[in-house]
């Protein structure tokens, strides 16, 4: 730790009245100095607890439930051990990594300002690049949640022979130079960010799409409510197979109707000439990279492969929101 952060840690147990025990406590709970400064009640907050109460209430609710923070994710991601075009399959455990994600800091409700300010040059500090990793990773873990859940409701549809993830969500993050400019400024590369979740699905009768779409919706509906947030149907795309030649034949439709009026994408030729298989302007899948790609194979009919569900047992992030004392009528 620095001579700055030192002092103000030092400064925040001042302010805020801690003891060296409550700083070892808002410091698991991921709290900042400024943080805890920033929420000490103003005269006109006398319902706000005091700042070491509120730590301590804090860090008895939650911990004993959770892992304890680390100083750091590792500086590497983990190396693919699948070979290109290796096929995983393991029900209980069917991804690759199993990265450990930290906890987001407490969020609170009563305070609406930024610790840091949009456009600011100061370097991130360490805790910042964690807590930026840490959202990447849950990304990437909400797009697994819902991979597996999808591949569980897709196996009651007969037509449906395979399903596979493939891409970043299914493979170990690797490092790169990120889109957030305060990181790319400074030349801190951060995990891949997980933006879609893409699945392969091959089937053996490409006449009913609708009751695949009807499956992925079922399947999505365990993942719009979890503490990482959900996963919405435009974020997932489904490229479908044909399950005896092995060709690309197009790509679920997230339209609810086929075709649907006053939307471009219909207007593509050969688009919605099987309904709900959508098709793009100079898109071309390229089958040998694809080949090539490891892949997790979630669900395989021929062997009576299915992975299990997947255990959403995340923790919200703790909120410090009270009300104040309800108005009396003397008061107006």
């Amino acid at each position: 730790m620095n001579g700055q952060k030192e002092d103000a840690w030092r400064e925040a147990m001042r302010r805020c009245h801690l003891n060296d025990e409550e700083v070892r406590m808002a410091k698991e709970l991921g709290f900042q100095p400024k943080s805890l400064m920033k929420n000490i009640p103003s005269r006109s907050q006398q319902w706000k607890a005091p700042v070491n109460e509120w730590v301590r209430s804090l860090y008895e609710r939650k911990i004993g439930r959770r892992t304890p923070r680390v100083a750091a994710l590792p500086s590497t991601a983990p190396e693919v051990s699948a070979q290109l075009g290796a096929e995983r399959r393991n029900g209980a455990d069917p991804w690759p990594d199993n990265p450990y994600i930290p906890d987001l800091p407490p969020l609170d409700l009563d305070d609406r300002n930024l610790d840091v300010e949009f456009g600011s040059f100061e370097r991130p500090e360490d805790d910042e690049i964690d807590e930026q990793e840490g959202l990447l990773l849950r990304r990437q873990r909400l797009f697994r949640w819902a991979a597996q859940a999808i591949a569980i409701a897709v196996s009651e549809i007969p037509e449906v022979e395979k399903l596979a993830a493939f891409g970043a969500a299914s493979q170990p993050l690797k490092r790169e130079a990120p889109r957030f400019r305060r990181f790319r400024r400074h030349r801190i590369d951060l995990l891949h960010e997980c933006a879609d979740l893409d699945l392969a699905v091959w089937l053996n009768d490409l006449g009913r799409l609708k009751p695949l779409k009807n499956a992925m919706a079922r399947g999505l509906e365990l993942t719009q409510d979890t503490p990482y947030g959900g996963v919405a149907h435009h974020q997932v795309d489904m490229h479908v197979l044909d399950f005896a030649t092995g060709e690309y034949r197009g790509r679920l439709c997230i339209f609810g109707q086929c075709p649907k009026p006053g939307k471009r994408e219909c207007q593509v030729p050969g688009c919605g000439a099987q309904p709900f298989l959508q098709q793009f302007r100079d898109y071309r899948f390229d089958v040998a990279r694809f080949a090539s790609q490891p892949k997790v194979i979630l669900f395989d009919r021929s062997s009576r492969f299915v992975v299990s569900p997947p255990r959403i047992n995340a923790k919200l992030r703790e909120v410090r929101w009270t009300l104040p004392p309800a108005s009396t009528d003397d008061e107006y």
